[in-house]
């Protein structure tokens, strides 16, 4: 592999990263119907899109020419190549060949609104894959590779150049370029207050005061944070 790079929001769970963007009133960003292809996966970094369209038998190509492969080759260490091929599952667009050309320029992943193949082969690569199913065929027989690093719609998202992607066995979710860095700042606090949640489950708090933190709780949140003590639940706050 050529090299890496890490997203600021590594790590972070989808669930996490879509309720911090519907409490910023940003909806419509997480993906329906993909999944993790060849074992549970994740991934998290820039989007570079790819946009098919339907075959037809007197269109040889699109007018950009084979930009599929053109997109492969352009993607850069930490980018995930985003995929709309219309949901469709007569044939795969991505495989083990552009999927080791990917891994070998450092890409995080391939997310694809439309079947993939050669899944077997994905675990050993290294490279994390969600798609729609699969299918054995080449693109070809169902769809051209129309134009890339354009706005595109994946599991029913709008998705631009630049945007986050983010995934794991949940889902997928979609992060605005302009919330990357409120997010990955946010992460910290809300990854601490689920781990205090769970914490409190532990010690026999209940659901309603445990999750979401009830106010009386969070006066010892910053507690927890600095020497990991828990509340006794039998005190009355």
């Amino acid at each position: 592999m050529s090299g890496s790079a890490t997203s600021p929001l590594a790590g972070m769970p989808t669930s996490t990263a879509e309720q911090l963007l519907r409490e910023r009133g940003i909806t419509g960003v997480a993906m329906r119907g993909l999944r993790p292809v060849g074992g549970a996966a994740r991934l998290a970094g820039p989007a570079r899109t790819l946009r098919y369209l339907p075959a037809r038998n007197d269109v040889a190509a699109g007018p950009n020419g084979p930009v599929a492969r053109a997109a492969v080759e352009a993607l850069r260490p930490g980018d995930v190549l985003v995929v709309d091929a219309l949901g469709s599952l007569d044939a795969a667009v991505f495989g083990d060949m552009m999927g080791a050309r990917a891994r070998h320029l450092g890409a995080a992943g391939v997310v694809a609104d439309g079947a993939v193949r050669d899944a077997a082969a994905f675990p050993a690569l290294g490279l994390p894959v969600f798609a729609r199913g699969t299918h054995p065929a080449p693109s070809k027989v169902a769809l051209v590779d129309w134009e890339r690093d354009v706005a595109v719609q994946c599991g029913g998202c709008l998705v631009q150049p630049g945007d986050h992607v983010l995934a794991d066995e949940d889902g997928v979710v979609i992060i605005p370029e302009d919330a990357v860095a409120q997010l990955a700042a946010a992460a910290a606090r809300a990854g601490a207050l689920e781990a205090y949640s769970q914490r409190l489950l532990e010690a026999g708090h209940p659901l309603d005061a445990a999750y979401p933190v009830a106010p009386a709780l969070l006066d010892a949140f910053e507690d927890f944070r600095r020497d990991g003590v828990i509340p006794d639940p039998t005190e009355k706050r």
